[in-house]
C-alpha cells in the first residue's frame, strides 16, 4: 500500500469539506485576510477564475454584499452573479456595469491546464496574471484592493513591478494551505491609485 496521500485524505481538504467549501484553497484566501488587516472586507467583489466557489462564498460570508464570479466552467450553486467566459474576451465596461460600479476587490485565483513543464507552465499562468491586473486596473475604485495566484518563476518580479506602478502596497505570500510541491504563491496588492 502507498503511504503517498490523496486529495481526498489531505488536512486542509477535509477541513474545507467539513465547513460546506468546495475546495481548500479557501483558507489560502482566508489567510491572506488575516494577514493583511488593510484588504477591504465589503462592498463589490469580482472573482476571476471562481470555479468551484469556495473563495466566492467566503468572501460573501465576510461581508462582501455584490459579487461577481467569471470562469470557463460553471460552478454548481454559485453563491452571485456568473459570466461563463474567458477572461481575455472580457470588456471591463460590461463588468462594471454588470457589477453595478467599480469593485473594492478583484481576486484571482486562475491557473492554466498545467503541462508537468515547469517553464511553460510558469508563462502562461503569468498570463493570465497580467490579463486579471488589465481587468483590476479598469474594474476597481481607487483605493481598491487586488489578489492574485502567481506561478513562481523569472517572471514573477515583473509582476510585483507591475503592481507597484498602480498600488501603494504590494506583498508576497506562501499560505500554510499551499501544497509543498506547488510553486504557488500569493500577490496581495492594496490601495489603487
Amino acid at each position: 500500500m502507498s503511504s503517498r496521500r490523496t486529495d481526498w485524505s489531505d488536512h486542509y481538504t477535509r477541513k474545507a469539506q467539513a465547513a460546506g467549501y468546495e475546495a481548500r484553497s479557501v483558507f489560502k484566501l482566508r489567510e491572506l485576510f488575516r494577514r493583511v488587516p488593510e484588504m477591504p472586507r465589503s462592498g463589490r467583489v469580482i472573482d476571476l477564475g471562481c470555479h468551484p466557489g469556495s473563495w466566492s462564498r467566503y468572501l460573501l460570508q465576510i461581508g462582501f454584499t455584490r459579487l461577481l464570479g467569471v470562469d470557463l466552467k460553471q460552478p454548481r450553486d454559485y453563491p452571485g452573479s456568473f459570466i461563463l467566459a474567458d477572461v481575455a474576451d472580457l470588456e471591463p465596461t460590461f463588468l462594471v456595469e454588470y457589477l453595478g460600479g467599480r469593485a473594492d476587490l478583484l481576486v484571482s485565483d486562475m491557473a492554466p491546464n498545467t503541462t508537468g513543464n515547469h517553464m511553460t507552465d510558469h508563462f502562461r499562468q503569468v498570463e493570465l496574471v497580467r490579463l486579471a491586473i488589465q481587468l483590476a486596473a479598469a474594474t476597481l475604485r481607487p483605493g481598491g484592493a487586488f489578489v492574485s495566484k502567481v506561478f513562481d518563476g523569472s517572471e514573477a518580479p515583473s509582476i510585483q513591478e507591475t503592481l507597484r506602478g498602480s498600488f501603494t502596497t504590494v506583498k508576497r505570500f506562501r499560505p500554510r494551505a499551499t501544497r509543498k510541491h506547488s510553486s504557488e504563491f500569493f500577490l496581495v496588492a492594496i490601495d489603487l491609485s
